[in-house]
Formats: C-alpha cells, sequence, structure tokens
C-alpha cells in the first residue's frame, strides 16, 4: 500500500484515539462516538487509496460556492464532531439517544460503509472529491452505478445519518446531515448536465433506467426521465 495512503490512515486514527481518550478523560465516552470514530476511520481507510494518483482534470464546473460548501461538509462531518466530543463546548446539547436508535446508526453506517466501498471500486480512477471529469472519463454504468447514479451520495447520506444516530447532540448530530444536504442541492442538477454535455445521448438513456439516490428497477419506459 502506497506510503501516502498508510499516512492518511495512521493520521485518522491517531485523531480517533486522542478524541476517545479526551471523551474517556471527560467521563463522556459512550459507544455512540466509538461507533461514530470507527465509522470515520473506515471511512478514511475506503477513500484514502484513491486520492492519490489522480488522472488530468479535462471538464469542471467548480466555482467558489462549491469550495465553501466541501468545507461546510467537512465541518459538519468531523470538526463539530470533534468539538463534541473533545471539549465542553457543545455540551449545552447533549441528549441521550435510546439503545434503537444507535441499533439504526450501526446498520446505517455497515451500509453506508459498504455502499461507499462500492462506489469508489466501481469508479476507480473516476473519482474526483469536486465536480470535474477526469481525462479518460468513461460512462460508469456497471456494478452499483447498473441502478444508481450517485451511489457515492446515497453513500454519505447514510453515513451522516449514522453520525446523527450515535452523537446525542443537537448541534454536532445532525451537522453533516444538514451540511451534505446543502452540498447535494448545490451539486447535483450542475453535475447531470456536465455529464450530460459528456456523454450525450448515452447520458440520456443512462438517467431513464436509473434513481439519483435509490435503485431504480424495471424497463425504462420510452422518454422516461429519472
Amino acid at each position: 500500500m502506497d506510503v501516502r495512503v498508510l499516512k492518511q490512515i495512521g493520521f485518522t486514527t491517531v485523531i480517533g484515539l486522542v478524541l476517545a481518550g479526551a471523551a474517556a478523560w471527560r467521563g463522556t465516552l459512550t459507544p455512540g462516538i466509538m461507533l461514530f470514530l470507527l465509522m470515520v476511520v473506515a471511512m478514511t481507510t475506503i477513500r484514502a487509496p484513491h486520492t492519490t494518483d489522480p488522472l488530468p482534470v479535462s471538464g469542471s464546473a467548480r466555482d467558489g460556492r462549491e469550495k465553501v460548501l466541501v468545507q461546510l461538509v467537512a465541518i459538519g462531518m468531523m470538526y463539530l464532531p470533534a468539538v463534541a466530543i473533545a471539549t465542553p463546548l457543545l455540551d449545552f446539547a447533549v441528549h441521550p439517544n435510546p439503545n434503537w436508535v444507535t441499533g439504526l446508526g450501526i446498520l446505517f453506517a455497515c451500509l453506508g460503509l459498504w455502499l461507499f466501498w462500492r462506489s469508489h471500486a466501481d469508479l476507480d480512477k473516476n473519482w474526483s472529491p469536486v465536480l470535474e471529469l477526469r481525462e479518460g472519463h468513461g460512462l460508469v454504468s456497471g456494478g452499483v452505478y447498473a441502478r444508481i447514479r450517485h451511489p457515492m451520495y446515497s453513500a454519505i447520506y447514510l453515513i451522516v445519518g449514522a453520525q446523527l444516530a450515535f452523537l446525542g447532540n443537537w448541534v454536532a448530530g445532525p451537522a453533516g446531515l444538514i451540511a451534505f444536504t446543502l452540498l447535494y442541492l448545490d451539486r447535483v442538477g450542475p453535475e447531470e448536465r456536465l455529464m450530460a454535455e459528456r456523454f450525450g445521448t448515452d447520458y440520456d438513456r443512462y438517467v431513464a433506467r436509473t434513481g439519483r439516490l435509490v435503485p431504480k428497477f424495471g424497463r425504462a419506459r420510452p422518454g422516461a426521465t429519472a
């Protein structure tokens, strides 16, 4: 495995251990917090191999707003939870989560992490963290992309749902869900237009037989849209 990948995974693991230690020292370490930190390490382990040696960019629809929203997602999914876990700054928003909610979070996390892994594996070097196309970018329509156009987004929705279930905090819990929804609403339309410009009628046919976030089954009708 690439040294850079090992460094990313190792750094995230160390941060997770530090946060868990801080929560234990404060007497606030819960199973939900431990599960959340494990989920973050698992996400890094899945994504890290795909962040090295990317293909050159051939098309992009990035703008300043998207950069801000990407940072907002990082705040919602990582920084605010870290503050809530390691410091008393968000203790005013703490609330207990019932066991069934934590159990639901485990289900969301398992499904989300599997879909997150499968989406990266199917995209391979076509993946980009921002709205752009790589050189030689093909229309990926196999694997989990056979029925869902944006399984990566579906996976992240499951993961931020797990975050909400794991973190009993009215600020840090829903922060990832809110931030990612803002990014998704801003990005999905331009992303599909960029794909339509690149792949034309092939993409139109692909749209007709797939759903955006949930699988679409059955035969596509002529002229159908998702």
